[in-house]
């Protein structure tokens, strides 16, 4: 999954879809400077928001010290106009960003940190040309300068111009997981990572041309803030808690860089940080925000000091209260949470009515930015970064995702009824967190309202409060504080009648379920119209003229591969061929097209060349399969990590499902040496096994858990190798394998089971999210256990599995998907009415599906759905609509004692 700040990246090029930056049309203003200044016989390319250009016979080499030049904000056609002759004449390699845009882009609060503020790029062939190229642009730049470039040393006496060694072009290695990290070669030949960090760092063998002096220890900012610990990091700057040597007490900066942007039209940062300042001392006898303690710069950034709060933020909060998210949906547990909730909300309106009294909009009132008191009482607001004086600053159009209104998104200003609007979807967000898909696709936001208040028996008048705030079209007059609060304290929610009895949401699914045609939309007739309508959407949507990929996905398609299970065509095509019996001809002609090059497939089963094996196979090209199973066979990475989404049991599954189909004895040899690697890497204690793994960017071993990277997953191909071999010896680990996993199981409140991503250790205590999802959390490695109970008799199994198949009977969840949704959820259930001969699963897991069509997405022409957290569409298996719709057609489809899961398992092994 990508972090946030990579997802807002492949939000910039469209409004439906993932996609990037070779999709920006760009504004000519760069490229017209480098073409009234480029000699003849250059050769230029463009490489997404860089434009490259080769000098006539250059041979620039791989590695070397670079050059990177800075430039402000509206700056850059002028910085290009004087670096441009001095980079021509020295006849070197470089590249610049092309347009005003990408300048802003890139030094946006939002971007990379470690790639921030380099405009220029410049190649040198060598040390003496470094020196020469280095000299005259700080020459020709002398009195510029841009933002800090954090992942490089300045050049002596300029603020234009940086430096660091690193590659020139890009050599790369990949990854299990499909992503490659660039390298760069040591003396002695072995390839060792490029390292981009957020500070400078030389290789060790290469001698910086101007060292360092010896730099004194940082002393108190400000003389008297001294930070200890780092809450976080970003383009903008991090946020500390420090120690003020003033009152011994400890409180909280927030840093600001010099040259970044925020908002729309950016702003600077550090502008922006002292705004926040201002109002937050406009604000602070209210009582309803964070107290300012201070504000000072040093070194050219700006520091904002804070009082230091105790407690979570409300999103937080509310996940570990919200009955629904816990699974108790008593009467007593609703009526608590509800009563607990209304006085924060009725904090949070009179901070709201308390600012618009002074004039003050807050513009992005967030999930984040409310923190709930330690006692969970009441709150305290923060981070008012978007917020303004009505009339006076510049608005900034920043916003949150599905709290937003409508007219903010699309004019980027603020107004009071906006703020109001978010103060009512921030109420939604406590109903449940849904927020993201009816901020992205607002039909979805009446049909949640209406869904939650049936399934929930909410009152009518908290129903009618949140439409009226979050009425599209309302206006600033709309809305009287008086009121509002008035509404918030009538709330009936002590009334005798309110929850007098279980509420829908808790009865057993077969009151409701048991006969699908009463249920409008989830009888067999309506499922197959629904996911034909999926089909012809996802195939409206391929576009055969691109390579990097067919069809709309999840970004990671983009940092990985076009073909993969996951992300890729061959997951969709999969789809649509049990959907619709085949695929169109010139899709399977554009995947056959793709060359699979080894140094750029991995050989595991949801990103790599397995995986691509068992897809062909099943759409009828078995040589194609057998081809690419033999080039797994030889990757040299097929054994480098044990999950089944990237490592080892993954690609062991497909060894064993092709040899079932292809009868070719050497597949059930690869996957018995799978087996035996997974034997020798096991660390196995008190009857367990797990398989611990250094992740990228991470310096200590961790034990991830669950079905996609953990000890279930592999418990599961170890299950099958046993029923293929017949060796004991598989069941034995594999069953070492499950109990290692369920033994990191924790009790949620309503009595079913959530699981930790990763072995916990000091560091997370208390931190950590319990997941139920398919790849990581409940439904995975419940998956596992579903079948090892079809396998053999197991009471320690058999007393486990109706809570951990309870967790999965969930209407709602924060997105739809097949791997980290509710189609991963219901899909499960539908294992354990085919695999345990339980029909009301099936029930439960037509409860999964109508929670599903809540966030359907209907276009002329077909239907979709939100991907990768429902801040855009997608087509793809693992986050978009040909996995949700696998799912609703197997619902359809599912039968006692029948083997129908589509999601690359090798059932037709079990008994």
């Amino acid at each position: 999954m990508l972090s946030w700040q990579s997802l807002q990246y492949y939000l910039q090029f469209d409004r439906r879809w993932f996609e990037t930056a070779d999709r920006h049309v760009p504004d000519p203003g760069h490229l017209a400077v480098f073409r009234s200044l480029v000699p003849d016989g250059w050769r230029t390319r463009r490489r997404g928001l860089w434009f490259m250009a080769d000098p006539p016979g250059a041979d620039t080499p791989a590695q070397g010290w670079k050059l990177h030049v800075t430039a402000e904000s509206g700056q850059g056609a002028e910085a290009l106009r004087l670096a441009l002759p001095v980079l021509f004449a020295s006849g070197t390699a470089f590249k610049f960003l092309i347009d005003p845009y990408a300048v802003d882009l890139t030094s946006g609060k939002n971007f990379s940190r470690t790639a921030s503020g380099k405009f220029i790029t410049v190649y040198p062939s060598d040390e003496h040309a470094f020196r020469a190229i280095g000299a005259a642009l700080a020459a020709v730049l002398e009195g510029r300068g841009g933002p800090y470039i954090l992942s490089d040393r300045r050049w002596p006496g300029s603020k234009a111009v940086y430096y660091r060694y690193g590659g020139f072009t890009a050599v790369k290695r990949l990854r299990p997981d499909g992503i490659s990290d660039l390298m760069i070669t040591a003396p002695d030949g072995t390839a060792v990572p490029d390292v981009r960090a957020p500070y400078y760092e030389a290789p060790a063998w290469a001698t910086d041309p101007f060292p360092a002096e010896a730099e004194e220890e940082d002393g108190a900012l400000n003389g008297r803030y001294t930070p200890h610990t780092a809450l976080a990091f970003g383009n903008r700057g991090g946020v500390y808690i420090a120690t003020d040597a003033r009152t011994g007490r400890d409180v909280v900066l927030k840093e600001a860089r010099p040259g970044v942007l925020v908002g729309r039209p950016g702003r600077p940062v550090t502008e922006v940080l002292e705004k926040e300042y201002r109002l937050l001392g406009e604000l602070a006898d209210t009582g309803h925000f964070v107290r300012p303690v201070d504000f000072f710069h040093e070194w050219d950034h700006a520091f904002l000091v804070e009082e230091l709060l105790d407690g979570p933020h409300y999103s937080r909060h509310c996940i570990v209260t919200n009955p629904v998210v816990l699974g108790r949906l008593d009467p007593d547990s609703i009526r608590a949470y509800y009563l607990a909730q209304r006085p924060l909300w009725r904090k949070v309106a009179e901070a709201v009515a308390a600012a618009h009294a002074r004039g003050i909009l807050l513009g992005d009132l967030s999930y984040t930015n409310v923190h709930v008191t330690e006692d969970g009482t009441s709150v305290v607001l923060l981070d008012l970064e978007a917020a303004v004086r009505e009339g006076e600053d510049p608005h900034l159009g920043v916003h949150t995702v599905g709290l937003a209104s409508p007219r903010l998104r699309a004019t980027n200003r603020y107004d009071r009824a906006g703020d109001w609007h978010a103060f009512g979807s921030l109420i939604l967000s406590s109903v449940m967190v849904v927020n993201n898909t009816t901020g992205f696709h607002r039909p979805a936001l009446p049909r949640f309202l209406d869904a939650l208040a049936d399934d929930l028996a909410l009152p009518g008048e908290l129903i009618a409060l949140i439409r009226d705030l979050t009425e599209p079209d309302a206006v600033d007059a709309d809305f009287d504080p008086a009121e509002i609060l008035k509404r918030i304290d009538a709330l009936p929610f002590e009334d005798p009648a309110q929850w007098s009895a279980p509420v829908p949401l808790a009865r057993p699914a077969t009151d409701r379920y048991r006969d699908p045609e009463r249920v409008p939309g989830l009888g067999d007739a309506d499922l197959a119209e629904l996911t034909a309508r999926v089909a012809d959407e996802v195939v409206a949507a391929a576009d055969p003229q691109r390579t990097d990929r067919l069809f709309p996905a999840n970004p990671l398609v983009h940092q990985t591969n076009p073909l993969s299970l996951a992300y890729g065509a061959m997951g969709v095509l999969h789809g649509l061929h049990r959907l619709r019996g085949d695929v169109p001809a010139p899709l399977l002609g554009w995947a056959l097209s793709r060359d699979v090059d080894p140094a750029a497939y991995p050989p595991g089963l949801y990103l790599g060349q397995s995986g691509l094996a068992w897809a062909f196979d099943g759409l009828g090209h078995g040589e194609v399969a057998d081809a690419l199973m033999d080039r797994a066979r030889q990757h040299p990475l097929r054994f480098a990590v044990s999950g089944v989404l990237h490592g080892t049991a993954g690609y062991g599954l497909a060894c064993l499902h092709l040899w079932r189909r292809r009868g070719d004895a050497r597949l059930l040899e690869a996957a018995r040496a799978a087996g035996v690697a997974l034997a020798a890497g096991a660390v196995r204690d008190a009857e367990a096994a797990r398989w611990p793994e250094t992740a990228p960017g991470d310096d200590r071993p961790r034990t991830r858990i669950g079905y996609g990277h953990g000890a279930a997953g592999v418990a599961l191909f170890l299950l099958y190798l046993h029923l293929a071999t017949g060796e004991e010896r598989w069941y034995r680990l594999g069953r070492e394998a499950l109990a290692f996993d369920l033994g990191q199981r924790t009790r949620l409140p309503g009595g079913t089971w959530g699981f930790p991503g990763y072995v916990r250790d000091a560091d997370d205590e208390g931190r950590q999210v319990l997941r139920n999802y398919w790849d990581e959390g409940t439904a995975g490695v419940t998956t596992t256990v579903l079948r090892y109970l079809a396998a053999r008799p197991d009471e320690e199994l058999a007393a486990l599995v109706e809570d951990l198949l309870t967790d999965s009977a969930r209407k709602y969840a924060v997105f739809p998907h097949l791997f980290h949704g509710l189609a991963g959820l219901g899909n499960v259930l539908l294992d354990a009415g085919e695999l345990l001969g339980d029909e009301r699963w099936f029930a439960e897991a037509r409860r999964v599906a109508e929670g599903i069509l809540i966030s359907r997405i209907e276009h002329p022409g077909g239907t979709g759905f939100p991907g990768e957290q429902a801040l855009r569409e997608s087509c793809d298996l693992a986050t978009g609509s040909i996995g949700i719709a696998l799912f609703l057609d197997r619902l359809r489809r599912a039968r006692v004692g029948g083997r129908s899961n589509f999601n690359f398992t090798v059932d037709g092994l079990l008994p």
